[in-house]
């Protein structure tokens, strides 16, 4: 962190950061209250096979290069994660771990579907697939929805939809192009539902530690069975070979095993919300490794000014180590957050406009 940056970290902002974690699980005193007496059980509520999945992640995880290794915010997320998973399972994942992860609880049940509706209004003139018409938030996961027309919608839907648009706008692709994304940090796993429920010929790799990444294997896996996905740790050989690679819709991997993807294998990274959680050095190994597999364009929405107290750090839209090469072809304010900004940038450019 540079000393102009340390120097704007005043007392007052870390107090702020700070309240607003301790707001976060302040507001989620009853999870935690399920989440404390869940794990009074004797045997964890998390079913064997996921169970199995998340302990060779977690195992594998430490035997990785340390940049993989989670930040200070995330491994405070992540020990809570792990609570709730042995405690309460993943059968309510939206109204527990999908709490921390966008899916928003109706605190006014009035004001709650208000937003829900000026938000899918404010995405209408936008859909040019029709997606607001022919999706909606599947059950899984049992959280907390508006009915519109018939369909089932959250915000992380809307948000999923909005993303995709701001990709799609930008970059120029059409909807039955084999795009390939590749997300750092996909959460319960919304955006890639939404992504190739919308394009039936794209692909889409999940980087992710061991809570999330156990979380949107659960998620995917249970919304289509059908697809083809490469889990892991079976996921961990596939990752080297493109041909192979090919014939899955979704691979899982941990976070290091990004590094073993073939070069040019990847027209759209995807980062939302996460990479303001990390130290610097992590961040700049991630860009790195974006250089080194020639990706073909980076799209980020983060805060427009984060203070991270964990790893010391603030971001703002400047200060993310973007290399100069790098044309920034769209940055501005999210649909739906004012503090909020979208930024897609092309590293090699191999999609329409980009």
């Amino acid at each position: 962190m540079s000393e102009e940056a340390q120097a704007a970290l005043s007392k007052g902002d870390r107090l702020s950061a700070l309240h607003r974690i301790f707001s976060a699980i302040v507001l989620s005193r009853v999870l935690l209250t399920r989440m404390v007496l869940g794990n009074l059980r004797l045997t964890p509520k998390l079913d064997l096979q996921w169970r199995a999945r998340h302990r060779a992640a977690r195992k594998q995880l430490v035997t990785a290069d340390p940049v993989s290794a989670p930040s200070g915010t995330w491994k405070l997320m992540n020990f809570f994660f792990r609570l709730v998973l042995r405690g309460l399972g993943l059968s309510d994942f939206k109204s527990t771990m999908g709490r921390f992860l966008g899916a928003h609880p109706p605190r006014h049940p009035t004001f709650f579907e208000a937003v829900h509706h000026l938000y899918r209004t404010a995405l209408e003139r936008r859909d040019k697939w029709g997606l607001l018409e022919s999706l909606e938030d599947p059950s899984v996961g049992k959280g907390d929805f508006v009915m519109h027309r018939g369909k089932r919608l959250t915000v992380s839907f809307l948000q999923s939809i909005d993303e995709l648009y701001r990709m799609q706008s930008v970059l120029g692709f059409e909807r039955n192009d084999p795009v390939v994304f590749c997300e750092i940090g996909a959460g319960f796993g919304r955006l890639p539902q939404v992504v190739l429920s919308a394009m039936p010929n794209a692909r889409y790799l999940i980087f992710d530690l061991p809570e999330c990444l156990t979380l949107s294997q659960y998620y995917l896996s249970t919304v289509h069975p059908d697809w083809k996905l490469a889990l892991y740790p079976e996921s961990k050989e596939i990752f080297r070979a493109p041909e192979t690679l090919k014939d899955y819709r979704v691979a899982f991997g941990l976070p290091h095993l990004l590094r073993e993807l073939p070069k040019d294998t990847v027209d759209v990274v995807v980062n939302i919300y996460s990479f303001m959680e990390m130290p610097p050095a992590q961040l700049e190994a991630y860009f790195s490794v974006f250089e080194d597999l020639k990706v073909g364009h980076l799209f980020i929405k983060q805060h427009k000014c984060e203070i991270n107290v964990f790893d010391s750090a603030v971001y703002t839209p400047k200060t993310y180590p973007v290399r100069p090469h790098w044309k920034l072809l769209y940055e501005g304010t999210s649909e739906l957050y004012e503090h909020v900004f979208e930024a897609v940038y092309r590293v090699t450019g191999r999609l329409g406009k980009g």
